[in-house]
């Protein structure tokens, strides 16, 4: 019988089991798909790899989650710094998304001519550095007891009394109360980077978590090869300290005992474990789960509401031509059919990287937001046609954006939907980058990594502290200090 069954091989199952086994736990990891990853895995087509969700990785200076992670597990991924960290293309307009405060804050001021922007830049950064800093202090959050609240009473934490209204107040109600004198253009220029790294616009997103994802380009990497290679390092390290990882056992059944846990797949293989530790979405757990454990799960998905899917265009494209960046945001001239955002994201491999594209090409990744539901249930010949509207227009967006490629071959043009996430990934109706953050669902109500059952616990981008790899990978290690707590390491 195994010390923890993971169920699910993202970041966040395959962090808190490479740190549990670290530690000296049985743990066997159970993945429904034949990578690891997750929503960062990959797949190929020929001599090409392409990512096909997250494609940067930040959270890797010193005292944040990625630095921690790798640190603890003498991991090394080959990761690639990239400064600008995205280069944003609107009406014409580059805009250099230094790691620099002041290059950044001097790049927003020429474009946007926004006095006292410098004021506004500052507050972003002071509200990332003390969401930091607290973090580093506090091992374990959100407090699942009155113990755990009453450890965070200290001193050091003082200062977040000073960012705790930030989360119950809106960006853009924020951005309103400092009266600078903004333009359309600049608030549609931070909505579009809100929806990226907060999934919601700045009259909903909260000031506090807000900040976080404007200050999170700023530290960018590139990890050669792919998104899933540090993901692999981290299976790995499961194998070499005795662990196992399943691939093609997606988990249909999650059955409490008095002191264990059952779980069955859809081999019809039964695993035995002490705990559990769920990396898969909490709106994903009351179908596998029975009795208390689903009535949870239930209300729980109930509160969180709906997250956003994501349509992707893959291909390859035949250029040498060297990038100032790896990453693009691009404010689309027209709106693309069946999306909701105004722009989209793209990911260029590196030119020597020889894992994703030969000599003299690039694999190339574009996501955008849409509304998940849209997309279930049509007739196949409509689900093509739809598919066939968003591959043309991305095409011709992505032309007009980058004059540079012209007469350059694109080959293995890819469309996905959330009808694709679902099939690849088992996530609910194709939902990925977690909840939205929002006022109504602040941080605060997120739900907690610790649950109410015995030896059950939950990570992933559903949990606290929310999406993104940097989040994700906290929340892993979140788990794993309160099982060392819990059995008394």
């Amino acid at each position: 019988m195994a010390d923890f069954i993971i169920i699910g091989a993202g970041y966040g199952g395959l962090a808190s089991g490479a740190l549990l086994a670290n530690s000296g736990f049985e743990v066997q990891v159970l993945e429904s798909h034949v990578y690891p990853g997750g929503c960062a895995s990959y797949f190929k087509r020929k001599e090409f790899l392409f990512d096909v969700g997250a494609t940067t990785l930040s959270g890797v200076k010193a005292d944040q989650p990625l630095s921690m992670l790798f640190d603890e597990l003498n991991l090394k991924p080959d990761l690639i710094r990239i400064d600008p960290g995205m280069i944003i293309r609107m009406d014409g307009k580059e805009l250099r998304r230094f790691s620099d405060q002041e290059a950044w804050t001097n790049e927003t001021e020429q474009i946007f001519k926004i006095d006292g922007i410098g004021k506004f830049w500052d507050k972003v950064y002071k509200t990332d550095s003390i969401v930091w800093e607290l973090l580093k202090e506090n091992k374990l959050l959100p407090p699942a007891n009155l113990r755990e609240l009453v450890t965070l009473i200290k001193p050091v934490n003082l200062k977040g009394i000073r960012i705790l209204p930030g989360l119950f107040k809106s960006f853009g109600s924020v951005l309103s109360s400092m009266q600078l004198k903004t333009t359309q253009k600049f608030h549609r220029f931070i909505d579009e980077l809100l929806l990226i790294t907060a999934q919601n616009t700045a009259l909903k997103t909260p000031w506090t978590l807000g900040a976080m994802g404007l200050a999170y380009p700023a530290e960018t990497y590139y990890p050669s090869g792919g998104m899933f290679r540090p993901a692999k390092l981290l299976e790995e390290k499961i194998l070499s300290s005795g662990g196992a990882v399943r691939y093609k056992e997606k988990v249909v059944s999650v059955e409490q005992h008095k002191d264990y846990y059952f779980v069955k797949t859809a081999k019809g293989n039964r695993y035995k474990a002490k705990g559990i530790i769920s990396n898969i979405p909490v709106w994903n757990m009351s179908a596998i789960t029975d009795g208390a454990i689903s009535n949870y799960f239930e209300k729980i998905a109930g509160r969180t509401g709906a997250a956003w899917g994501a349509v992707t265009l893959n291909f390859a494209i035949e250029s040498a031509k060297e990038l100032e960046s790896l990453y693009y945001q691009i404010h689309t001239k027209e709106k693309v059919p069946h999306c909701h955002s105004q722009s989209f994201f793209v990911s260029f491999s590196a030119a020597a990287d020889r894992l994703k594209a030969p000599v003299g090409w690039r694999s190339v990744t574009i996501s955008l937001h849409s509304e998940a539901a849209q997309w279930f249930g049509l007739s196949k010949p409509e689900y093509e046609r739809r598919k066939s509207q968003i591959k043309d227009a991305i095409l011709k967006e992505f032309r007009a954006a980058f004059p540079e490629f012209d007469g350059c071959r694109i080959e293995h043009v890819l469309p996905g939907t959330p009808v694709t996430f679902q099939f690849y990934t088992q996530r609910h109706i194709g939902f990925v980058g977690g909840i939205p953050h929002s006022i109504e669902n602040s941080l605060l109500k997120f739900p907690p990594n610790k649950t109410p059952f015995n030896n059950f616990y939950m990570a992933g981008d559903t949990v606290f502290p929310g999406q993104g790899t940097p989040a994700v990978v906290l929340g892993a290690i979140m788990v794993w200090r309160r099982v060392m707590g819990e059995k008394g390491f």
